[in-house]
């Protein structure tokens, strides 16, 4: 009887190892997806973090083309651009303006 008692044992404690081993397992996956989102939350911050960054420097190279103060051939055409673009959007305003009768 002591023999089958052994087994049952053994039986037991193995079981109580594989769910002890299941168990850290899953606590170690859900630590690493934890980890994971942590760092796609950080990453997603430091990107709209960069993208202000980068409008606010657009903004400020626009306002030294406004003033005059734009040297660089390269930027001065992308500037060029961006002030004909606004035209557009100004005549288009004023479209809209005569259409509703906002502008009378």
């Amino acid at each position: 009887m002591a023999g089958i008692f052994g087994k049952i044992g053994n039986s037991i404690k193995g079981i109580g190892e594989s769910v002890a081993k299941g168990r850290e397992a899953a606590v170690m996956g859900a630590e690493k997806r934890l980890r994971i989102e942590r760092l796609k939350i950080n990453i997603r911050e430091l990107r709209e973090e960069k993208e202000k960054m980068m409008h606010q420097l657009a903004l400020k190279i626009y306002d030294r083309y406004i003033s005059g103060n734009l040297q660089d051939t390269e930027l001065l055409a992308a500037c060029q651009a961006i002030k004909m673009l606004q035209m557009q959007i100004d005549e288009r305003w004023t479209e809209v303006n005569s259409i509703t009768g906002d502008g009378q």
